[in-house]
């Protein structure tokens, strides 16, 4: 028995050391979300295209996607690039998978190396048999793709029924004197789509008139550097804010309307009480009574046609004599 489990420590230690070894050992690190959600930005722009951009002007990163396939990895490849006057340096590949089932190669290069306004030449080949995959010159100024404007707000001006805009540069932008940015406003309910409001370079707040009163608007700013020095893509949209404009009637004009529809009521009511009994006679005509035929009729014979003897007229020079207790 001894013999035979003696043989088997120094196995069993070292697989404990392996085992030891993994769980020690640091993870690799997992991409940068915001990276990953500028690349998608990008491919989703742009597919299928060898793609760069900075977003401080102190680094580029560039990248391509395509299938994944077995067995391929960042040695399948060589990325190597190339600043105007300089020998060619290479530069390490990392390899990740999206989330469209993509495999994404990138590299991102040294600081030292990220010189605006001097072209930087990029090569990307196979390492076993040295093709060419993707060749490019870019300008890293041309290239700037910023974070979107932060701090987005929106209320009512004081007067006119407008909306003002106020939001804040993309952070840690460059020069924020020279990025652009783009309003997008939608409506509630509104069939004919958003609309979009170019801004000032260097402008981070805007007024909009010409809204439709009592309804809700959505609004979304992004960000690019301005050109001709600079260039690049806009930026993701900012979180969108929403306001309900004022309503179209101003409420001065609506209460000085009260006031003169109450005044016209009243003076309606005036003159209808001085003119009542106009109106009454007119309205209501009277019953023309017998009294002015026969006189006394109710004063003295209190209505009562057979008491005495009444000339009751009957039609044109005809008149009947009436007497007590006579029947017609």
């Amino acid at each position: 028995m001894y013999h035979l489990g003696a043989p088997l420590w120094p196995g069993v230690g070292f697989l404990c050391l392996l085992l030891a070894g993994a769980t020690w050992a640091p993870p690799p690190n997992p991409p940068d979300p915001k990276f990953e959600r500028k690349a998608a930005l990008l491919t989703a722009r742009e597919p299928e295209e060898f793609l760069c951009f900075t977003e401080r002007l102190e680094d580029l990163v560039c990248f391509w996607e395509e299938a994944a396939s077995a067995g391929v990895g960042p040695d399948n490849y060589s990325f190597s690039y190339q600043l105007e006057g300089e020998p060619w340096k290479p530069c390490r590949l990392h390899q990740a998978p999206t989330t469209r089932g993509l495999v994404r190669f990138w590299c991102s290069l040294p600081t030292a190396d990220t010189s605006s306004f001097v072209p930087l030449e990029l090569r990307v080949t196979a390492a076993s048999s040295g093709s060419s995959r993707y060749r490019r010159i870019i300008h890293i100024n041309e290239v700037v793709l910023l974070d979107p404007p932060a701090g987005l707000l929106a209320r009512r001006a004081d007067e006119g029924g407008h909306v003002v805009l106020r939001w804040l540069p993309p952070p840690g932008a460059p020069m924020a004197s020279l990025i652009r940015y783009e309003m997008n406003i939608s409506a509630e309910n509104a069939a004919g789509g958003a609309q979009r409001v170019e801004i000032l370079d260097g402008r981070t707040e805007c007024v909009l008139s010409n809204l439709r009163g009592g309804t809700r608007y959505t609004f979304k700013v992004r960000a690019r550097m301005a050109e001709p020095s600079f260039g690049g893509f806009w930026s993701a949209w900012s979180e969108p804010v929403s306001l309900l404009t004022a309503s179209d009637l101003d409420p001065l004009i609506l209460t000085l309307s009260l006031v003169l529809v109450l005044i016209l009521l009243l003076l309606a009511v005036l003159t209808l009480l001085s003119h009542r009994r106009t109106l009454k006679q007119k309205i209501w005509p009277g019953i023309p009574s017998p009294e002015s035929e026969f006189e006394g009729l109710f004063t003295t014979h209190k209505g009562n046609f057979q008491v005495g003897g009444l000339v009751v007229p009957s039609g044109p020079g005809v008149s009947l004599l009436l007497w007590p207790n006579s029947r017609l």
